[in-house]
């Protein structure tokens, strides 16, 4: 699909891809609905992103002699989900990686040539941020291209 600039002249669209990264959290279901609504006004595609945090297994000190027996469960909770999620938006592309997701949401948008990142934030402050740190803060930091950070409504969360 392309556009028509200001000049006349045809130009690639602006957004063609756009990543939403989840944690499949109800931020994350509000960042996927507005994901699948910009895609249908840009005409771009949607690649879905769940990272599994294998540096937070480690920080909460779950090793056992022969490995850790919760990464499994988390890859498949992971496989469970993205089927899941794409079934909502058909067509998307499904991709789940492990490792830190601060730099692997960041360092994917740039892999996967998306415009766009698109993210839900939990909205922690004070204590909670310190300690837990903010995903969406190190993407809209970091990131090379437009982040949009979706929270849902407090009415939601409760």
């Amino acid at each position: 699909m392309t556009t028509t600039n200001l000049m006349g002249a045809n130009a690639q669209p602006l957004v063609s891809k756009i990543l939403v990264a989840t944690d499949f959290s109800l931020p994350s279901e509000f960042a996927l609905e507005w994901g699948r609504r910009l895609s249908e006004v840009f005409g771009a595609k949607l690649a879905l992103l769940h990272v599994v945090d294998i540096f937070g297994l480690a920080e909460v000190g779950c090793r056992i002699v022969g490995g850790d027996p919760l990464l499994p469960m988390l890859r498949k909770e992971a496989a469970d989900g993205m089927q899941q999620w794409q079934t909502r938006v058909p067509g998307m592309e499904g991709i789940v990686r492990e490792g830190s997701p601060r730099p692997l949401i960041v360092e994917s948008a740039v892999e996967l040539q998306c415009q766009m990142i698109i993210m839900g934030t939990h909205g922690r402050s004070g204590l909670a941020h310190l300690l837990l740190g903010s995903v969406a803060e190190y993407v809209v930091r970091h990131s090379k291209v437009p982040v949009l950070t979706v929270r849902a409504s407090v009415s939601d969360q409760n």
